[in-house]
């Protein structure tokens, strides 16, 4: 293309005016023809981005009609997609969306995603008042942006309180956005918020309207605690025990008096608590484990009691506590941690066991090398003829 072609470009298409060139454009877009839509844009590059803005504002006549008015954001975005696709200028695209300055929906969006790095930090507070925060800020809002996203909003704002112990507070959010996906026929979403309003439920003993979401929430509740899933048939009942045993088949659950009515497979049996563990309590259980593994009992101790801080009812971490008090020879204080695990979780692993041995040490009765030798042979690595070994030596 010479000079005068590119200086006369216009012309020579037959668009005299920006008028024409919009028009154009629109029709194309309007008649689903992306290849003309393409050429114009190609040829008319410049002209549409100097002229795309005054195309934004929607001619006031079109505003009572909404289907104009749809047809008219259509054509404005079918060709930012031309732009971004097969000019590789997004520029268009960035006017429609705006910034998060001035873009109520991507401000919202912003948040969101930074409220999930919080959470996935454990700062659950941090997220909570964030999210707070942004519904005065878009109250009032409408559209399908809004449908999508406040569900979500309220229900991580209801998953934040429930993780820092307030599930009372919770209840409220997680209703509302289990009622917002009812009403948009969202499945899922209800099958999360179902799920969510069980554990809620469950963790502040009300059973019956805990009972009222297991059936329809039972795929999506998530494993806690030593269980790998809670089992729905007595989780609602008024009496569910704190701690129970569960055989585990195949990956499903099932209570022990089902075993003889169930096909034989490979079984395991894990502990199913009456609540799940929150996810900074497990997470402060896991790094005193670990230090206690390295033999760092006192950096140990004060992650469990991070732990226990963390989630008033969970017996694990004060299980471990516990065990840890043995070995700084505060056998009291052990015996009076195994005595609450006991009341959280009766029968959690060897608390009962162990509480006697606290008891015995506490008194005197028994030495701190057979506590020693007692654990090596409950949970030592050592291979079976070691143990044998060790328990003839003592």
């Amino acid at each position: 293309m010479g000079f005068f072609d590119r200086l006369f470009g216009k012309r020579s298409a037959g668009i005299d005016d920006p008028e024409q060139l919009r028009l154009q454009l629109f029709d194309a877009a309007a008649h689903g023809d992306l290849s003309r839509l393409a050429k114009l844009c190609r040829a008319h590059r410049q002209a549409v981005v100097g002229q795309f803005p005054t195309w934004q504002k929607v001619p006031e006549h079109l505003r009572s009609d909404p289907a104009a008015m749809q047809s008219h954001v259509q054509a404005l975005v079918a060709i930012a997609q031309v732009f971004a696709q097969e000019l590789g200028d997004a520029s268009l695209f960035q006017r429609l969306m705006g910034t998060p300055r001035d873009n109520p929906l991507l401000r919202w969006q912003e948040a969101l995603r930074q409220a999930e790095e919080l959470t996935g930090a454990l700062d659950f507070a941090g997220a909570r008042d964030l999210l707070t925060r942004v519904l005065p800020e878009v109250e009032g809002l409408r559209g399908s942006g809004v449908e999508a996203l406040l569900p979500i909003t309220l229900g991580r704002i209801g998953e934040c309180h429930f993780e820092l112990g307030e599930a009372e507070q919770a209840l409220p959010y997680m209703q509302q956005a289990l009622a917002l996906c009812e009403q948009a026929g969202d499945v899922e979403g209800v099958q999360i918020y179902l799920g969510n309003l069980f554990e809620a439920h469950r963790w502040l003993e009300q059973r019956e309207p805990a009972a009222a979401c297991a059936p329809a929430g039972r795929a999506c509740r998530r494993s806690g605690g030593a269980a790998s899933a809670p089992a729905p048939g007595r989780a609602g009942r008024r009496r569910e025990p704190r701690n129970r045993v569960l055989a585990v088949i195949d990956g499903a659950p099932h209570e022990l008096d089902e075993l003889r009515s169930l096909a034989a497979g490979q079984v395991r049996f894990v502990f199913e608590r009456d609540r799940i563990t929150l996810r900074r309590a497990t997470a402060a259980t896991e790094a005193g484990e670990a230090c206690g593994g390295e033999g760092e009992y006192a950096e140990a101790l004060a992650h469990f009691e991070r732990a226990a801080a963390a989630d008033r009812h969970d017996p694990h971490c004060r299980y471990q506590a516990a065990f840890t008090l043995l070995h700084l020879r505060r056998y009291a204080e052990a015996e009076a941690a195994y005595a609450e695990v006991e009341g959280l979780a009766p029968g959690w692993f060897h608390c009962r066991s162990d509480r006697w041995l606290a008891g015995q040490l506490a008194a005197g009765a028994v030495a701190h090398e057979i506590f020693l030798v007692a654990h090596a042979l409950q949970d030592g690595p050592m291979a079976p003829e070691e143990k044998l070994d060790l328990s003839e030596g003592h």
